[in-house]
């Protein structure tokens, strides 16, 4: 059956030629991956994959996304990492060996795991020199690692922490394997890039929303790049969306396919398209509603916000007045900042410690909350 929506892959030329540079050099640091939610880093990703990295005779790709597994504890981690290996399939060929996308470990070995006998990361490790030996490059990628934070192991040891000093040791000192880390929540990066002294053992990548120009050509080649041939957007309605949705690619890629349902000889109607558009609108008020409710010094944090990102984006310095006006103390809005990127209300990249909305649809739902409390003040 053929999809009447299917995802879109948009240029993303400079991201994979940086790809391509990094995977062609020696291991020698960790990269990681940032950007707002839906920006694509996980397509990209796959992406890459798909077009450079599928010879199982060259690569051997140990892609871990952590979106789509639970994880709460040490038991989920092994579980999902790692696949014990079948004694009756002792005969299986060596290229399925390494087709696993997980590490292997024998009974015994995850027995003496479970038993605090064996330390994991040597099982990790004896697998990345085989893969070596055999003149297999191996990647590790993990998708959305914040969330292993707050997972313990063998006396209180921390997963994250030791996990990232395994990818340096596996990277800059050892050379034995390329390291590929992502993650939407800008406050976990800086904290593990400060906390675990990375500075010297990592790259930061940024991965943003689509600019202005590759949405535009997607939105006038829905065919070749949705698969989409039931309409087409005039450049009034592809003007509107950008307002609306600026570079989201999921966001739009979504709002396409409601599209489908309202489109008539070919066309999207201009007040059916406003219509689908303004739900989304009012959706992404009621985010602001439902956080901030009677909340006076959330209502106070959002006004101060929608003034300082005028300019696209605000820092937490910018918001002294809410200090000094005795809505937070200084840890309490902190505090506040990061609950707000954590439920994607606020994008922070930690390079340039900036903070922006999360995306345009939530630069105008912020808006119409603030112009709603303004009513009923008065």
């Amino acid at each position: 059956m053929e999809y009447k929506n299917v995802s879109a892959f948009i240029n993303r030329k400079a991201e994979t030629e940086y790809m391509e540079i990094w995977i062609s050099e020696e291991p020698k640091n960790i990269l990681f991956f940032y950007g707002p939610k839906s920006s694509g880093k996980t397509t990209l990703i796959y992406k890459f994959i798909e077009k450079h990295l599928t010879d199982q005779k060259k690569f051997s790709i140990k892609h871990f996304n952590l979106r789509e597994v639970l994880i709460v504890n040490y038991e989920d981690f092994l579980q999902r990492f790692f696949q014990v290996e079948d004694p009756d399939e002792k005969s299986t060929s060596q290229s399925r060996h390494y087709d696993l996308k997980v590490f292997k470990l024998t009974v015994a070995s995850h027995q003496k795991i479970k038993n605090k006998q064996l330390d994991p990361f040597d099982v990790m490790k004896a697998e990345l020199i085989d893969l070596n030996a055999k003149g297999i490059r191996p990647l590790i990628i993990i998708d959305e690692l914040q969330a292993l934070d707050f997972i313990y192991f063998n006396s209180q040891r921390e997963l994250i922490k030791e996990l990232i000093n395994f990818f340096v040791a596996m990277t800059k000192e050892s050379h034995l394997c390329h390291v590929l880390l992502s993650s939407s929540d800008g406050y976990f990066i800086e904290k593990l890039y400060n906390d675990s002294k990375l500075k010297k053992t990592s790259e930061l990548f940024e991965v943003d929303y689509l600019p202005r120009e590759d949405i535009f050509y997607w939105l006038n080649n829905l065919v070749k790049e949705s698969n989409i041939k039931e309409y087409l957007l005039s450049q009034d309605q592809i003007e509107y969306v950008w307002e609306h949705f600026g570079g989201s690619i999921w966001e739009i890629s979504t709002l396409l396919g409601k599209f489908l349902t309202v489109c008539q000889d070919g066309k999207v109607p201009d007040d059916q398209m406003r219509k689908v558009i303004a739900k989304y609108m009012v959706q992404a008020r009621s985010y602001f509603e439902e956080y901030a409710g009677l909340k006076k010094h959330l209502q106070a944090l959002f006004a101060e916000v929608h003034k300082k990102s005028a300019k696209g984006f605000f820092k937490e310095t910018e918001l002294g007045l809410l200090v000094d006006g005795g809505f937070f103390t200084e840890d309490k809005l902190r505090e506040e900042l990061n609950a707000l990127v954590q439920k994607n209300f606020f994008y922070y990249n930690p390079t340039l410690a900036e903070y922006k909305l999360q995306g345009r649809s939530m630069e105008i739902g912020l808006e119409m909350y603030l112009q709603e409390m303004e009513k009923l003040r008065k």
